[in-house]
């Protein structure tokens, strides 16, 4: 392989080698912290994402359960306003029924007052 083709990454020198015995905790948590700092935002993220969506989705089913509840109490309304309807136009029925029942009665009666008129002249004579 020649020089030109070899890695380009500078490798430590025998004399440039870090000691880390040498820094202070407090350093080295901070090395090495960020990466279980992003694992942490990334897991905090998700949660928080997660519990979005679940209010999200609490929110659509209330919000199904109150449109299906309206629905229940239009339905309930027009089923009471149809069996108003039915009762008054049964009640006109009969009302109906009744007036003609009464202009029947009284047909009858004038046709029995004439029929005994009728019966009581004719024995006069």
């Amino acid at each position: 392989m020649s020089s030109q083709h070899q890695n380009k990454t500078p490798q430590p020198t025998p004399g440039h080698s870090h000691d880390y015995s040498q820094v202070a905790d407090d350093d080295l948590v901070i090395l090495t912290d960020d990466s279980t700092d992003t694992k942490h935002e990334k897991a905090a993220e998700k949660a928080q994402e997660a519990k979005r969506r679940k209010a999200e989705e609490a929110q659509q089913e209330a919000e199904q359960r109150q449109r299906e509840e309206e629905e229940a109490q239009r339905k309930k309304a027009a089923d009471e306003e149809a069996k108003r309807q039915r009762q008054r136009a049964v009640e006109e029925a009969e009302k109906q029924r009744q007036r003609a029942q009464a202009r029947r009665d009284e047909a009858a009666q004038r046709l029995s007052g004439v029929v005994y008129n009728i019966n009581t002249t004719q024995r006069r004579v």
